[in-house]
């Protein structure tokens, strides 16, 4: 019996195991960059998300803004008619 010949069946069976290990490894590690591909793309979209919130709420914001320019706007002409309408605008 030579331990280095691999027409024995107790060696054969030594690299067939060695074989399925390798195997096993292989397909461990393809889980992996799967579950990593799969994490890679919730993060993308969970930053996608992000960002459409951030547009909505500079949206929001600048329509708040406008809201508040026109009211301002109004409050300023009211002030003038009634300086026009007084002749003058008393100071209290």
């Amino acid at each position: 019996m030579n331990p280095l010949d691999p027409m024995e069946p107790e060696n054969e069976q030594q690299a067939n195991l060695a074989d399925k290990v390798g195997f096993l490894g292989s397909v461990v590690v393809t889980i992996g960059y799967i579950i990593e591909t799969i994490g890679e793309g919730i993060a993308l979209s969970e930053l996608a998300q992000e960002e459409k919130n951030v547009e909505q709420t500079k949206q929001v914001n600048q329509q708040q803004l406008s809201d508040i320019q026109s009211k301002l706007d109004y409050l300023i002409k009211e002030i003038d008619m009634m300086k026009k309408k007084d002749g003058h605008f008393r100071r209290w």
